[in-house]
């Protein structure tokens, strides 16, 4: 085919690998990220909207439902950094996101690498992992952070509750 007759990424084409690299080029909005990471029959596409999309419910979604592994491991790693503060994403749309996760991995990320300090003390309370409580409490940079980790420390061995063979967090 000649260079001048070749079909350029096009979100609505019928072939997958132009829808693919329609996103890859940035030629896709939000609204048609949402709409190929919610309905395209291609994974390919579906990961590749999950990659670039900025919708934290659509990505919960898909990282929890999709049926392709590699879609849903793309929402899980961009749920992650998004939730954490990879992105300009209001704080409190992000706090209502963990709130509503029940991911413990994601959960424990927000609590070791979140960018706000009230983020990751927001994650806190829903930890039961001693060790990374421990970490916390031992090496965040933030004094209220610090302190809310070893508040939940004490609780838990209080409680007495083995962490072992448990998600890391508290479904409570």
């Amino acid at each position: 085919m000649l260079p001048w007759h070749r079909r350029k990424p096009d979100i609505h084409a019928k072939d997958p690998a132009l829808r693919r690299a329609a996103i890859s080029a940035d030629l896709a909005g939000q609204n048609a990220l949402r709409r190929l990471l919610a309905a395209d029959p291609d994974a390919g596409v579906r990961e590749a909207a999950a990659r670039r999309l900025s919708d934290l419910v659509l990505l919960r979604q898909a990282l929890e439902s999709d049926a392709d592994e590699r879609v849903r491991e793309a929402a899980r790693a961009r749920y992650r950094q998004l939730l954490a503060g990879g992105d300009d994403l209001d704080l409190d749309y992000r706090l209502a996101a963990l709130a509503a996760c029940c991911n413990g991995q994601i959960i424990a990320h927000v609590a070791r690498s979140a960018r706000e300090p009230v983020l990751r003390e927001a994650a806190i309370p829903r930890l039961t992992d001693r060790q990374l409580l421990g970490e916390v409490a031992a090496h965040d940079e933030n004094a209220s952070v610090r302190a809310s980790a070893e508040q939940r420390l004490r609780a838990l061995n209080r409680r007495g509750q083995a962490d072992e063979g448990t998600s890391g967090v508290d479904s409570s």
